[in-house]
């Protein structure tokens, strides 16, 4: 009955409208014996509360529990001192809770925190937290609540924050060859996040062209005005003036990065540098920028190229390296030997700071160099480059060399670093000890590739292929010119030329020639803009048996994905003679040596339940071109021929004697009949002492 009279007073305290001037506040938290009515309040941040005391004696406490002694930790602390209450209420004082939060408060009078005396007030708002979860931006969202160094986005502030919208996001990531959450391990990466932030609230129709924001990380945000639309350095703001009590945000088209901060890697610091353009082009043309744009040193969760350390040399030092060779910068990009070149200048993985010697090593991101910084070299210092070879240096007071296999090369700016390792600018190119292609017994033969556009072959290669094993793949950089690959052939070796399709490229071509400088292969992009076609089996050094022509054999793919998962045999005289790949492409030739008497099957093995078989196809041609075979139909899949002939026999009729004339029934592998053809005739085949000698159409 006590305690509901006491409920009874407090109601009729609050709806008598009695107050206290000093008293007026916007939520009033009323105390009476052994409670707070309410015990639970919640307010905005600016918002006062006015706590009376209509019975006993009692205070505020909202700094230590008064029966554990423990702090709080409210936002803020307070106290209001011990007052005694009446009916009519006394006022103990107003309190203005300006930071969002839990409060925690009792009575430390008496007994009354024993006796549940407790209050608990959560300022609660609508904050730059809550504000930057509603606006579509869920990549920067988490980055910016969970990887700030300070509280902006709870903070009193104001606070403006300019945000990068998802597509901002992903391009930065493929810029830095990341993934998804692997940007959150850059070490700056907190200090880019308060790059993004300005102090004070700066609304859409505060910002100017001209403006200069100081940001949170101390650098300017320059604001820019172009066509009427605004820009915070380089990015766009693309939507803008979203509000939380504590601030506004901005939402930009692209991320943005303080100055001086490390390269996304090294390839991005000799992409955009103007004295390395002959470099860029070279690891482009070698395959290598993929390697170097990888972030070793961010993300180390699974195995990859680097950390990288590059020797950079200058544009100036290859033109006098190409000089030197007797060659333009394009016959240097295109050398066969530009590999060995390149790979003088790199070293790949960690440097350890004890002994400072050249080791690859996964675990080595705690506590060694991620690359070879300045700071890093002594004199004597050996490391192994990306070639396998040794690279030594020189450091005194004033000069920082490196010493290659044949020169030595003065370092000319050190240290430009980027997350996955580190470039240092040198004067001269490191110079490798080239090796002499040696002809082998069939002499020195040579491709040719050319192209009439400024594109070159487009990223396509010639992958060179002998006794199939690919020894090198090789392509055209830029256009209207040749380049020019050799190497050694042996008497039986046999040759594939395999053309790997990149993009468009109808306008390349390439030729074959032999030891003895004669043309052998000559072939141009056609007319589906595909490039030229491959070509395989040719033989070095013909066998001594006489042959009497070469036998043609073109595989054809509908839509230019190859013989996926397919394969062409090929059987001469009954025996298999060998399977034939298509790798990629529309079109690919193989060459066949025939010698007489030769009776060629072949046999598509399609592989249905991989592929579509109809899309393939294959054409068999004669010395003249003439077509023996086509089995390349629309929506049909390509059937086994059998008993191919381009010459039966190298003795003529009138030499021949006791000749039994006979049609003979031909069978495939599996014991089939099959009907004997070529070119869709019947064929009459001549024996002489139970041995064919000629096959009459």
């Amino acid at each position: 009955m006590k305690k509901l009279s006491h409920l009874l007073s407090v109601l009729i305290f609050i709806t008598s409208g009695t107050c206290f001037a000093q008293c007026d506040a916007d939520t009033i938290v009323i105390l009476n014996n052994f409670e707070f009515v309410p015990s639970e309040l919640v307010i905005t941040p600016g918002q006062t509360v006015a706590f009376i005391n209509l019975e006993g004696i009692h205070n505020v406490n909202g700094i230590n529990n008064s029966i554990t002694g423990e702090a709080f930790n409210n936002p803020t602390d307070f106290f209001l001192n011990d007052t005694v209450g009446n009916f009519e209420g006394v006022c103990m004082g107003v309190i203005e809770f300006e930071t969002p939060g839990v409060y925690n408060f009792d009575s430390s009078v008496g007994f009354d925190a024993n006796a549940e005396m407790n209050l608990q007030i959560t300022v609660d708002a609508f904050d730059l937290a809550d504000l930057i979860q509603t606006i579509g931006v869920f990549q920067s969202a988490f980055a910016f609540q969970y990887y700030l160094p300070f509280p902006y986005l709870t903070d009193l502030g104001p606070w403006t924050l300019f945000v990068p919208n998802n597509d901002a996001v992903t391009d930065i990531l493929a810029y830095m060859s990341l993934g998804q959450f692997d940007a959150l391990a850059i070490p700056d990466f907190p200090e880019i996040l308060e790059y993004h932030i300005a102090p004070g609230s700066w609304m859409e129709e505060d910002l100017y062209d001209g403006l200069a924001l100081l940001s949170a990380q101390g650098q300017d945000l320059t604001i820019s005005e172009n066509n009427g639309a605004l820009f915070v350095e380089d990015a766009q703001i693309i939507s803008t003036n979203y509000t939380a009590y504590n601030g506004v945000i901005h939402v930009i088209d692209k991320c943005l990065a303080p100055d001086n901060l490390p390269g996304a890697h090294v390839m991005q610091v000799i992409a955009e540098s103007s004295e390395h353009e002959i470099l860029e082009s070279a690891i482009i043309e070698l395959g290598l920028n993929d390697e170097l744009s990888f972030q070793a040193t961010i993300d180390d969760s699974y195995d990859g190229p680097g950390p990288w350390t590059v020797f950079a040399p200058t544009d100036d030092a290859f033109q006098v390296f190409a000089d030197m060779m007797g060659m333009t910068i394009n016959e240097l990009l295109d050398s066969q030997f530009l590999y060995s070149i390149i790979t003088q200048h790199i070293i790949n993985g960690c440097v350890d700071d004890f002994n400072l010697f050249y080791e690859i090593d996964d675990d080595c991101f705690s506590g060694s160099s991620p690359a070879l910084e300045s700071a890093d070299i002594n004199s004597g210092t050996i490391v192994t480059n990306l070639d396998n070879e040794p690279l030594q240096f020189i450091v005194t007071d004033s000069t920082f060399s490196v010493i290659g296999q044949q020169n030595t090369v003065n370092v000319i700016v050190t240290d430009l670093l980027s997350y996955n390792g580190v470039v240092h600018v040198i004067d001269a190119v490191l110079e490798p000890k080239l090796p002499e292609v040696e002809p082998g017994t069939c002499g020195l033969w040579s491709v040719e590739l050319n192209s009439n556009s400024s594109e070159g072959w487009a990223g396509s290669q010639l992958g060179i292929v002998i006794n199939d094993v690919l020894t090198q793949t090789i392509t055209l950089l830029q256009g209207n010119q040749e380049s020019i690959y050799e190497f050694g052939m042996n008497i039986g070796d046999v040759l594939d030329l395999i053309y790997f399709y990149e993009s468009g490229a109808s306008s390349s071509s390439y030729k074959l020639f032999d030891g003895n400088n004669d043309l052998v292969v000559q072939t141009a992009g056609n007319a589906n803009n595909y490039g030229p076609s491959s070509f395989e089996g040719i033989t070095a050094c013909d066998n001594p048996k006489e042959t009497c022509g070469e036998l043609q054999i073109e595989l054809t793919s509908e839509y230019g994905y190859g013989w996926y998962a397919a394969e062409m045999n090929v059987y001469r005289n009954g025996e298999f003679e060998r399977s034939i790949e298509m790798q990629t492409g529309y079109s690919q030739l193989t060459t066949l040596n025939s010698y007489y008497g030769d009776i060629f099957d072949f046999y598509p093995n399609l592989n249905p339940g991989l592929f579509n078989p109809e899309e393939y196809g294959y054409k068999i041609y004669d010395n003249d071109g003439n077509t023996l075979v086509d089995q390349n139909f629309v929506n049909e899949s390509p059937e086994s021929v059998y008993g191919v002939s381009i010459c039966a026999s190298n003795v003529g009729l009138t030499e021949i004697q006791n000749i039994d004339f006979k049609l003979v029934k031909m069978f495939d592998v599996l014991g089939r009949e099959q009907t004997v053809h070529s070119s869709g005739s019947f064929l009459l085949y001549l024996f002489e002492n139970g041995e064919i000698r000629k096959v009459i159409k």
